[in-house]
């Protein structure tokens, strides 16, 4: 009981994790409908940043990490007014987009392995305190995950209800067109979005970054968890991602204490099918009727 107990508290921790890599996925899926693969290179590149600053330019880690933030937001940003606005001007299918994305993420994957090389590298390399709670035992950089990934999950749950800005992001979701009718500034939106997504994503790569280290190819990983979390909680509601994300993160701890942590992907996928054959709207979805399909 106590190994159980010891796992569903780091399934909580991975859950408030994984929220803000479903944030950051379901943000642009859902205002854009750009499936962002290109993310996972932004996550990757985002522990990058923080080591080049921290551990090679031997700055203040609170410093690393604004000037980590800062740069990922840039590259989100850079990557939506370079890479995806062109195709958008030229009204280009999504399944073109997708691929330019999948190329962005190989280019920046491939560019950091050949920079950095593909061993991991480790932010912190001292022990990290620990603390009891009960029978549980968390060190003190999974108590900062937990509670900065609830913290900043909130936030933005309360900015999409009462925060102007962020309530037209949510409504070019709905109606892309009708935001420039109105005349709303629909780039300078996009723009927010990629910058919000990238924000939300550098915070996730860098606080696992520091308690487990890196390397150029965790982003896709962190992309399909991100990925798989919007869809099985329901791609049109916010509490949908973060409980996609919990669900999923106490699930791949229950696989570790009856299978082993290899089986993880294969419950997370198999979460997913299981929710697109009897659910598809997603376990918190509403469900559509036909002529709004």
């Amino acid at each position: 009981m106590k190994l159980l107990l010891q796992l569903l508290a780091n399934g909580l921790v991975n859950g408030a994790i994984f929220s803000l890599i479903a944030i950051s996925f379901g943000l642009v899926y859902r205002t854009t409908r750009i499936f962002h693969i290109a993310l996972g290179g932004i996550y990757t590149a985002s522990s990058y940043f923080l080591f080049v600053f921290f551990k090679t330019m031997n700055l203040p880690l609170w410093v690393s990490l604004l000037l980590a933030l800062f740069f990922a937001s840039l590259l989100g940003w850079g990557i939506e007014k370079g890479g995806y606005r062109p195709f958008f001007w030229k009204e280009a299918g999504g399944g073109v987009v997708l691929i330019a994305s999948l190329g962005i993420f190989i280019f920046l994957e491939n560019s950091i392995a050949l920079i950095f090389g593909n061993e991991t590298k480790i932010i912190s390399s001292g022990l990290e305190p620990s603390f009891n709670l009960g029978p549980v035992i968390l060190t003190r950089i999974q108590i900062i995950q937990f509670l900065v990934g609830l913290l900043l999950s909130i936030l933005l749950g309360i900015m999409v209800k009462k925060v102007k800005i962020v309530k037209a992001l949510w409504a070019m979701g709905d109606e892309p067109n009708l935001v420039r009718v109105v005349g709303l500034p629909f780039y300078f939106l996009r723009s927010l979005v990629f910058l919000i997504s990238s924000f939300y994503a550098a915070v996730a790569s860098m606080l696992t970054s520091i308690d487990v280290g890196m390397d150029p190819h965790v982003g896709m990983s962190a992309l399909l968890t991100g990925a798989v979390a919007v869809m099985v909680g329901g791609v049109e509601r916010f509490s949908g991602w973060i409980a996609g994300a919990f669900v999923l993160a106490i699930l791949q701890s229950l696989a570790v204490w009856k299978i082993s942590a290899r089986w993880t992907d294969l419950v997370t996928f198999s979460l997913l099918i299981i929710v697109l054959l009897t659910r598809p709207q997603g376990i918190l979805g509403m469900r559509k009727r036909l002529e709004e399909l």
